[in-house]
Formats: C-alpha cells, sequence, structure tokens
C-alpha cells in the first residue's frame, strides 16, 4: 500500500508548481470561511492529495509545454472544482467528515455549504477566465460539472432498488472520471490538440479506476486512516459496485446484517466484519481486477505521448491509484 505521502515523491517533476497550486487553492479557500466567520478567520489549510492538478501539469509538460507555471492557475482551478463538487456530495450524503476535518455542512448547515461549494465554482471559473481568456479552456472545464450533476440526477432517478454493476461504473465515469479527463485533456487547449483526446481517455480510465478503488477502501480501511468513518457507504445506502457484488454473494442472513446497518453508527465489529467478508466472498479482489484494467487502459492511452519525466510521473500516479491506502 501506498500513503499519500509517498504520492509527494510523484510530484518531484512539478514540486515548485505543486507548492504554487497550494498556496492558490489555500487563497481562495480562506477567502470562502471569511466570508462565514469574519475576515480574522484563520482557516486550517485544505487537504487533499491534488491528483487533478498535478495530473494537469504532468499532462502540459508531457506534451511540449515550455513553461508548467503558466499551467498554475489551470491547475488550482481543478482542485478548486474537486473541492466544490465534495461539499456538494457532502451535503447529499449528510456526511460529517471530510479530509480528517468536519464538513461544510457539518460546521454550518446544508445551505451554507451548497453555497460555499457554489462559491468555489465561481472562483475556479473567474481564476481560468482571467488567466486565459479562452473559451475552449473554461468550456472543457465546465462540461465536467455538467456530467457530474447527470451523474447524480441518473444515479437519483434510478433509486436504490434499480442499481447495477453498469450503473455504478457509469456513475463512476460521470460524476469522478469526468473530472480526472478534463484536467489532463484541458493543457491541450492551450499547447497542442493533437494529444487532446489521448490525454482525456488517459484521465477517463484513470478516473475510473480511482473511484472504484475508493469504493473498496471505504469498505476495507480504517477511519483514521481513510480521514473519514469508514463503511460511508452502507450506513447511506448506497449500491457502489463492491458492495454490489457482496450482497450478491452473500448469504441471506449476511443480507440481513448489512441492510441494518443502514442510518446505523457502526461499530468496529461490524467494520471487520464487512472488511473478512469482501475478502471472503472476492468482492474485493474482483473490484480490485476491475480498477486495474482500467488502469491499464489509462497506461495504453499515453503510449503516443513521447516519451518524458512527466510522462513517467503520470505512469507512476497510475500505480499510485489501486495502492493507495486513502
Amino acid at each position: 500500500m501506498l500513503s499519500t505521502a509517498s504520492l509527494q515523491g510523484l510530484y518531484a517533476p512539478i514540486a515548485g508548481e505543486m507548492d504554487a497550486v497550494r498556496n492558490e487553492v489555500a487563497d481562495v479557500w480562506k477567502d470562502a470561511i471569511r466570508h462565514v466567520h469574519g475576515p480574522d478567520a484563520q482557516p486550517p489549510a485544505p487537504g487533499g492529495k491534488l491528483l487533478r492538478p498535478a495530473l494537469c501539469m504532468m499532462s502540459a509538460g508531457a506534451i511540449g509545454a515550455t513553461s508548467i507555471k503558466e499551467f498554475v492557475p489551470l491547475a488550482a482551478s481543478m482542485e478548486l472544482l474537486h473541492m466544490a463538487a465534495l461539499a456538494h456530495d457532502d451535503v447529499i450524503d449528510g456526511a460529517d467528515m471530510r479530509r480528517g476535518m468536519s464538513s461544510w455542512n457539518a460546521q454550518w448547515d446544508n445551505h451554507t455549504a451548497v453555497l460555499g461549494g457554489d462559491y468555489l465554482v465561481a472562483r475556479a471559473i473567474a481564476k481560468m477566465g482571467t488567466a486565459y481568456e479562452k473559451s475552449s479552456v473554461i468550456l472543457n472545464a465546465i462540461d465536467s460539472v455538467r456530467m457530474m450533476a447527470e451523474g447524480e440526477l441518473v444515479n437519483f432517478g434510478l433509486g436504490p432498488d434499480r442499481q447495477s454493476q453498469e450503473a455504478c461504473i457509469s456513475l463512476a465515469r460521470q460524476k469522478t472520471a469526468s473530472l480526472f479527463a478534463v484536467s489532463c485533456s484541458t493543457p491541450a487547449y492551450l499547447v497542442d490538440l493533437e494529444h487532446r483526446d489521448a490525454l482525456h481517455t488517459f484521465g477517463m480510465e484513470l478516473g475510473i479506476a480511482f473511484q472504484l478503488a475508493d469504493d473498496v477502501l471505504d469498505l476495507v480501511q480504517n477511519p483514521e486512516t481513510l480521514g473519514k468513518p469508514a463503511c460511508g457507504d452502507i450506513v447511506e445506502g448506497k449500491k457502489t459496485l463492491p458492495i454490489i457484488l457482496l450482497r450478491e454473494a452473500s448469504s441471506s442472513e449476511d443480507s440481513a446484517r448489512i441492510d441494518a446497518m443502514k442510518g446505523s453508527e457502526i461499530s468496529d465489529d461490524d467494520r471487520d466484519w464487512i472488511a473478512e467478508r469482501m475478502e471472503a466472498t472476492g468482492a474485493w479482489e474482483r473490484t480490485s481486477a476491475l480498477a486495474n484494467s482500467y488502469c491499464e487502459n489509462a497506461r495504453n492511452a499515453l503510449g503516443p505521448l513521447p516519451q518524458s519525466t512527466y510522462k513517467d510521473a503520470m505512469l507512476s500516479v497510475v500505480d499510485f491509484v489501486v495502492a493507495r491506502e486513502s
């Protein structure tokens, strides 16, 4: 297993630029918090892996950008869009924790959290428009916002009783992978459109793998490492791919025990039992195998790109996605 700390080593080719991204994101984050708590508020720095902005800048370098620094505003915008999506997700899911801290909706209320997410979207769009003045950059990025919203709407329309393996992959494609794809492909509008489709495919395949790995970690990892409560998907009554596979391989008694966890506070014994059943039923192995197949698709998508340290770093990120701890 690889930790978030080990991920920082993969960012070596863009280390200086990543510091600049962190600063830009932190400035917007502080503005959002201070709108609620006043100008003297000192919020902690936002956390997270910063995978999307890192991949944005790596993609720029991989297709021949001469100055990665020019892509810092774009990369920061991708992280702001991601943070906005998380804020909205926490409202939808009723989640209390995010990145080891109280979620916005837990700190304040749903109304304020939604407005906070909207504020981050607006700042991301403004940042892209100011830095690049190119409509294709903004339109490509906002396409991900559309896809995320559509994914949630379709999922809501299906309801919990009509979920399927295909629906889970579709939701992962729209809600998670779309922003990975946009983060990777948008630099092509500023450097070389020849590689736009390859980068988009890379991001999409990697994003699906990331979500599948995330769904497994929710069921088998401890809360301290996750930075949020474990087995949250079961508590919320979600039907992620590993949960569907787990239920398909479970007895009626085991299924009843899983059902009883919905809306409840899960004990350590329940969490241990879920992790054990994930392994015993093969749900863990089957989901991980599928995630690895999407990772292989992502690697193949980078084939046409010229050899570079940036491309090597992107391939290393693929390895990280399925080997991470959180």
